[in-house]
């Protein structure tokens, strides 16, 4: 999958993070969930850039499946399909791996934006 794939999955899936409202039968822990998601993305895509950087594959692989998994609770579908693409490039080069970890920065500012919007 391409970045420019990706980028046609919107920034905020609504009927996910509503969805998720439905299971906790609350939406306030629903946009809370999503709220700490977002403090958090910062550094889980640091622990991904850490582990790319180190070549531990095996951190790499948790730290990508912990964002992709978190990112389609809230319905982050950037994020969730850009982790899966970056899971697709362990082993790669220092320089997919970056463009990885850029791609996965600028898809969790533009969720950053969205949600605190909402939030608000």
């Amino acid at each position: 999958m391409t970045t420019i794939d990706i980028a046609r999955h919107p920034v905020l899936d609504r009927q996910t993070l509503d969805n998720l409202g439905v299971e906790l039968s609350s939406r306030e822990g629903a946009l809370q969930f999503a709220g700490t998601f977002s403090d958090m993305l910062p550094r889980r895509v640091d622990a991904v850039e850490a582990a790319f950087a180190a070549g531990n594959g095996d951190a790499a692989v948790v730290a990508l499946l912990s964002l992709k998994v978190s990112a389609a609770m809230v319905g982050a579908r950037r994020l969730e399909e850009m982790s899966s693409t970056a899971l697709g490039l362990l082993g790669g080069t220092a320089a997919a791996h970056a463009g990885a970890v850029a791609h996965l920065r600028s898809y969790g500012a533009e969720f950053e934006s969205v949600i605190g919007g909402i939030i608000r």
